[in-house]
């Protein structure tokens, strides 16, 4: 920016305010910075910003993140506090305006304090902020202030649109938040909220929200990405346990990522039931699909890895040859003993289609911590050893498994 500014008289900026991974959404603290990248804009140069932020019923915060980037284009030099009051004040009332204000800085408190790296690719595992204390925090803060406009229909409905991206993420991180609850020794105080309970309310959000802003062809399309997101998230068990191989050892030393947390290129590989699967469900990469391209690269050995996005750079990994797949079925598969960064995630296959975001496992009072990475997969069809008859080829990833190293 500053080479360009340097000889450019007119320079105009386009920006992100969302993340693409699915499900897009997610609670996401970026209205905090505008006020400071305006400036540095308006000092070099820059006429004009497009902050793409999409998605009108979803997008995190969208109503007010969208008019504060208004006010802020208009004089970047304003004081952000009163314009952030201004408009909670005057969109879901004082009362519960305060409220939405309080969880917009716990929000951005707790990324700060996780060392949040975020990027357009984020998805619920890699915000790590979004942690069962902090889920738990957050939703007391929404029932108050729901409870404070509970007798003025306009205001609740504006609350709860505000809450819209915190009850999603609540739905879609269940199975990992009562995980951490029932690590914790199951704590009567600290459950997470309750997920038909969570799920209903978000559905009737999303598509009174739908109804208010959209025709019905728009109102129809949301109400078909809403059910099929609710029905997705509700269907997985709530409780996985961890694998029986790393069952046994100390509590906090294993992470585990079931297929309900990777991020699947173009929906490509699935994610499916399986009764042979540990936790009963799993990722499939069906080789006899059309669209699995390039199924020729599909092939023994099989590539995975480690990849830092902030880093921009291969962490390390290895190749599962034919002779490590000692039978038929899900068998373990030990990638290597590595540290980790903000921004790791792992993946599989040449082309990564399958990614698995492992932030959470960083521990920046540790950074040199090591883990072991482990995942269990299982190979059918011919073109793999021990096929059995009438197999389709295709290649299942059930879990991913960290272990911190003694």
């Amino acid at each position: 920016m500053l080479s360009w500014a340097a000889i450019a008289k007119n320079l105009r900026v386009w920006d992100y305010a969302v993340t693409y991974a699915n499900p897009v959404g997610m609670p996401l603290p970026t209205t905090q910075t505008y006020d400071d990248d305006f400036k540095f804009y308006h000092e070099h140069n820059v006429e004009g910003v497009f902050t793409e932020h999409e998605y009108g019923i979803i997008g995190d915060a969208r109503d007010f993140k969208i008019w504060m980037m208004m006010k802020l284009l208009e004089d970047p030099y304003a004081n952000y506090d009163k314009l952030a009051r201004t408009f909670t004040d005057g969109f879901y009332g004082p009362a519960a305006g305060k409220l939405v204000r309080d969880y917009l800085a716990a929000l951005e408190a707790e990324m700060v304090a996780r060392q949040t790296h975020t990027n357009w690719g984020s998805t619920p595992m890699s915000l790590t902020y979004l942690n069962l204390g902090f889920i738990n925090r957050a939703q007391k803060l929404f029932d108050e202030a729901e409870r404070a406009v509970a007798n003025d229909a306009t205001l609740l409905r504006r609350v709860r649109h505000a809450r819209l991206p915190l009850d999603r993420a609540s739905v879609v991180a269940y199975t990992k938040l009562n995980s951490e609850w029932q690590a914790l020794g199951r704590p009567a105080d600290q459950a997470p909220p309750s997920r038909d309970a969570v799920a209903q309310r978000a559905m009737a959000t999303w598509l009174a929200e739908a109804k208010l802003r959209m025709n019905e062809a728009g109102q129809a399309k949301e109400k078909a990405a809403a059910e099929k997101e609710m029905r997705r998230y509700t269907s997985l068990p709530g409780s996985v346990p961890l694998p029986a191989k790393f069952r046994d050892l100390p509590r906090g030393t294993v992470f585990d990522y079931t297929a309900d947390m990777t991020r699947n290129w173009a929906d490509v590989v699935k994610v499916v039931k399986d009764p042979e699967a540990e936790s009963g469900f799993t990722n499939k990469l069906d080789l006899t699909a059309p669209e699995t391209t390039s199924q020729e690269k599909y092939v023994l050995p099989m590539p995975w890895g480690l990849y830092g996005v902030q880093q921009k750079k291969s962490v390390g990994g290895a190749a599962i040859k034919a002779e490590d797949i000692t039978g038929p079925g899900y068998h373990w598969y030990k990638m290597g003993v590595f540290p980790l960064e903000p921004s790791y995630y792992a993946y599989f296959f040449w082309s990564w289609i399958i990614q698995v975001d492992i932030d959470n496992a960083y521990d920046a009072a540790r950074p040199n911590q090591k883990f072991e990475v482990w995942a269990n997969i299982k190979f059918t069809g011919p073109r793999f050893p021990h096929a059995k008859e009438g197999d389709k080829d295709a290649i299942y990833v059930e879990r991913l498994v960290l272990v911190k190293t003694q």
